[in-house]
């Protein structure tokens, strides 16, 4: 699912801009998001850091967000269904609004 998302995003013509100057290398950045979905839908426990860290510096607004979590969205039910999968959208919903919402006030 996160491959399928991250396909997704390297296309999108409001996203790819953002995700190309930032990611030097997907062999580094697919792995640490595979612990961090582990981390909050199957309880892995194996992501640690802080993910609005990364992201407080970037030239993004809501649009970048509302995308980001139609994306993900589609992903996911392309995927799954069921309670986790209602989780994880719920889950991504919330965060990009909270992201979105930190960064406003920051600004």
């Amino acid at each position: 699912m996160v491959d399928s998302f991250y396909a997704k995003v390297v296309k999108d013509p409001l996203l790819a801009p953002i995700f190309e100057k930032e990611i030097h290398s997907w062999d580094a950045h697919l792995p640490r998001m595979y612990s961090f979905w582990g981390t909050l839908l199957i309880g892995e426990m194996s992501y640690r850091g802080s993910p609005y860290s990364f992201h407080a510096h970037l030239p993004i607004d809501k649009s970048h967000f509302d995308q980001w979590v139609a994306l993900f969205c589609e992903a996911v039910d392309e995927h799954f269904s069921g309670p986790v999968a209602d989780q994880a959208k719920n889950f991504a919903k919330t965060n990009g609004h909270i992201f979105e919402s930190k960064m406003r006030m920051s600004k």
